[in-house]
């Protein structure tokens, strides 16, 4: 019988070895290693296949064998390849060539009033692989103008004072010059340098703006490269999510074409033709192309991008004219953005113009000459006078942009007279009861350029504070310099009316080499601190997670060489717990009523510790590699990568030193990216790791601790767990990993009903192991955004999301969750 039961065990195990299947993936790309969506992988003698997604990802479950693989895209060579599974995962990246054949692919037309369109931009596809072996790199000049109207009105006095000051001449010109107040405009002259397959670098000679140049688009060739020639329109100014073209093999498949007109021209047939997208993907254009038959170029290009993916603009069209140059090749003429901003009910309408000429055919570049550094604004740039810029204008200006320009001018000189210089100063520095009681106030000194601040009444008394009311001041001083220097001091006093006990601070900041932020400060006082920063809000400032200090704190922070950034911390703080501080009133009620926290006791009342002084150094370096940027002559302006950055961070707890009695090592690193994957939408992932090497003294203040979950609100997934029962201590080697990804509409906005409500959608997960605790844990969530909506000049999404985890010590139920985004507009993206 035990032999029955061993052989059918043996048996059983085999069948289910031969039925395990492993996974076959890998990406299919072009020789550029542009991805290509619907590129198909089929199995010879065999039903299965797979279809690359948007990123050109496929995958498929195979079990052990060998298997004889075809990879296809029309427009592209097969490629054949055999693998074996042998019970382990294969990666196989699938790199396709263009067809040389295509020249003789003919194409079956059935019927005279069959529609060519689909063929014609096949030519045009065939075609841009030729141009492509004629041109490896250019050089031009480019002149761009860009300028900005607001349909808003804008409300004007109907009186004017009998006695007119330099101030009440300036409203009077405003009101003569009503459409002009809400006019932006920028020019901008500069020399741009290409190679293939994708390498820019643009010199920025001249630079001039007017009004509020903000909302002003591409005033930089680095804000994206608008070319339907490009399987994949990146333009990171405006979406982080790519546009797939029309004018690409994939584009085939995801577009319809139509014929709409044809035209006659130097004996040459035109082509305009329509194109729309069809379900298939979700970051498709829309508009037209003029094809001139025989040579099969774009003679002509108006498209409009999808306003799902426009997060500061409501609409934006792009038109397109390209020239022959040399009799060689074709490219860019002059392209023209035209795109409307709102801001509250203001309506601002805009259009940049985009002139190339003197082009250069493949010139000789140094070796080095592309590189991280993409773009350069010379320091001469600002200062250039209007008789150049008359000298170099590809385009006369508009009257009313020549009135804009005088206008401007007019008020430039009249604004920067002593006299109303000296006159605004004693408007900013007058005390008035606003400003006394709600505002601050405020004393500028405009020939020592500094600023100086006085918190107002209301700011004196905070009921908040724990132990209760206090009363105090709050003091500021800044100066910046024509350098884009700074200095900043604040300082605050309080005074605590229960406990009789007085908090004071006071610090020092300043920014030395504003392009590689090179920043040192000073802080010191006597002041409440909490023992964990980062936990949950509901237990944030309850009384069992605060102590007072004593502290003094220097810190560095500098980019010490492209990428490289190191931030140095060091403190010498003596700590008292609130064990004998007098809690009452309002801020006791609050703190009670609280919640629950595990980590520092079941009831809330201070944390007890004896008085210690801690001396610590914390040390911080963190690398992105091949980081680009743009170097303006005062500043750099951080443009990213597409590689991780790489973090570590070293906090020692330094003995003996000064009294101080903590004694520790404790290191963490972590790794973090943020990876577009074609028009699929955004991914972004972080591994974090770290460990106590020393733990001779660790004073309740300097612990790790792993955050717990917020009862309702959704947090940032790169930095929190949704779904971890309650924040928790580890002292040993924990392991930490987040994962979230953006569809940005690349599933919902194919079901009409739900296309129009631009919704996101948002998927992803945690992972948690910490030994010490025998903790595994497992989360993941899903759930959707809603489009963004606009709080006075800020934009703001909400969503509802679903979460779910898996644990070894305790059992959470699904739970619904809500959050609230912010529209980062420095960073061109939602924090």
């Amino acid at each position: 019988m035990l032999k029955l039961l061993a052989t059918a065990f043996i048996m059983l195990t085999l069948v289910q070895a031969n039925s395990q299947t492993y996974k076959l993936f890998g990406k299919i790309t072009n020789t550029k290693l542009e991805p290509l969506p619907f590129a198909t992988l089929l199995l010879k003698d065999n039903a299965i296949n797979a279809t690359a997604k948007q990123d050109g990802t496929y995958q498929l479950q195979l079990e052990n064998g060998k298997y004889d693989c075809v990879v296809s895209l029309v427009g592209y060579q097969k490629q054949s390849f055999t693998i074996t599974i042998n019970n382990i995962d294969v990666e196989q990246n699938i790199i396709l060539e263009l067809n040389k054949n295509n020249d003789k692919e003919t194409v079956t037309v059935f019927g005279i009033k069959k529609d060519r369109a689909e063929e014609y931009i096949r030519n045009v596809i065939k075609n841009k692989s030729i141009n492509e072996t004629k041109i490896e790199s250019f050089s031009s000049n480019v002149y761009i103008k860009a300028i900005e109207n607001s349909n808003g009105k804008i409300a004007t006095k109907k009186k004017v004072k009998k006695t007119i000051t330099l101030k009440d001449s300036l409203k009077l010109t405003d009101t003569l010059n009503n459409d002009l107040l809400g006019m932006s405009m920028a020019e901008i002259q500069l020399q741009l340098d290409f190679a293939l397959p994708n390498k820019i670098k643009e010199t920025r000679n001249a630079v001039t703006k007017l009004g509020n140049p903000y909302n002003l688009f591409y005033l930089t060739t680095v804000d994206g490269d608008f070319s339907l020639y490009n399987n994949l329109m990146k333009v990171r100014a405006l979406s982080e999510t790519p546009f797939l073209s029309p004018i690409s093999y994939s584009g085939l498949i995801a577009y319809k074409y139509k014929t709409i007109r044809v035209r006659k021209e130097n004996k040459r047939n035109i082509y305009t033709i329509e194109f729309k997208p069809t379900k298939l993907a979700n970051a498709l254009l829309t508009g037209t192309v003029d094809v001139v038959d025989s040579s099969w170029i774009i003679e002509n290009a108006n498209f409009n991008l999808p306003k799902y993916h426009l997060v500061e603009y409501e609409n934006f069209n792009v038109q397109q004219q390209y020239t022959l140059v040399n009799d060689t090749v074709w490219l860019l003429a002059n392209q023209q953005f035209i795109y409307q901003v709102k801001e509250g009910k203001l309506a601002k309408n805009g259009q940049t113009n985009v002139y190339y000429n003197k082009y250069i055919i493949n010139p000789k570049f140094p070796k080095k000459y592309f590189g991280n550094e993409v773009s350069v604004t010379i320091d001469s740039a600002y200062t250039k006078k209007e008789e150049f810029w008359k000298a170099i204008r590809t385009e006369p200006l508009s009257p009313t942009e020549v009135r804009f320009v005088r206008y401007k001018d007019s008020v430039k000189r009249a604004t920067t007279t002593v006299h109303y210089l000296d006159s605004i100063d004693a408007i900013t520095n007058k005390i008035t009861f606003k400003k006394l009681v709600l505002d601050g106030v405020t004393f500028y000194n405009r020939k020592k350029e500094r600023t100086i601040y006085i918190g107002s009444l209301t700011s004196l008394v905070n009921f908040l504070e724990p132990g209760g009311t206090r009363i105090g001041y709050n003091f500021g001083y800044n100066k910046t310099f024509k350098n884009k220097k700074y200095i900043g001091i604040y300082s605050g006093t309080d005074y605590g009316i229960r406990n009789k006990d007085v908090n004071g601070n006071l610090s020092f900041t300043k920014l030395y080499n504003p392009f590689s932020r090179g920043i040192y400060s000073i802080d010191f006082g006597r002041s409440f601190d909490q023992l964990f920063e980062g936990d949950v809000l509901i237990n944030s400032f309850q009384k069992r997670n605060l102590y007072r200090k004593y502290h003094f704190t220097f810190g560095h922070n500098i980019e010490i060489a492209n990428g490289l950034f190191l931030n140095n911390v060091i403190e010498i703080a003596y700590r008292e717990s609130l064990a004998g501080l007098k809690f009452a009133d309002l801020s006791n009620t609050i703190r009670d009523t609280a919640g629950y926290n595990p980590t520092f006791g079941r009831t809330n009342v201070p944390q007890f510790f004896e008085p210690h002084t801690a001396l610590y150094n914390s040390v911080s370096i963190s690398y992105t590699p091949f980081q680009q940027y743009m170097r303006e002559p005062l500043q750099k302006v951080i443009l990213g990568s597409k590689w991780p950055t790489f973090s570590v961070k070293w906090r020692k707890g330094i003995p003996k030193v000064l009294n101080s009695i903590v004694d520790y090592d404790y290191v963490e690193f972590r790794v973090a990216q943020r990876v577009q994957l074609g028009t699929v939408g955004i991914s972004e992932y972080s591994f974090v790791t770290g460990n106590f090497l020393n733990k001779k003294n660790i004073q309740f203040a300097d612990r790790k601790f792993i955050r717990g979950r917020d009862p309702y609100f959704f947090l940032y997934p790169q930095f929190n767990f949704q779904h971890i029962d309650s924040t928790f201590e580890v002292k040993n080697q924990f392991y930490e990993m987040h994962y979230v990804h953006e569809f940005n509409g690349a599933i919902l906005s194919k079901i009409p009903l739900l296309s129009k409500l631009r919704l996101n959608e948002v998927v992803g997960g945690g992972f948690l192991y910490a030994p010490e605790r025998n903790l595994k844990y497992v989360e993941a969530f899903a759930g959707i955004e809603s489009k963004a909506f606009r709080i006075l000049a800020e934009k703001f999404k909400v969503g509802i999301f679903v979460v779910g985890s898996l644990a070894n010590q305790f059992k959470n139920p699904l739970q619904l969750k809500f959050s609230f985004r912010h529209y980062n507009k420095v960073r061109n993206r939602w924090d």
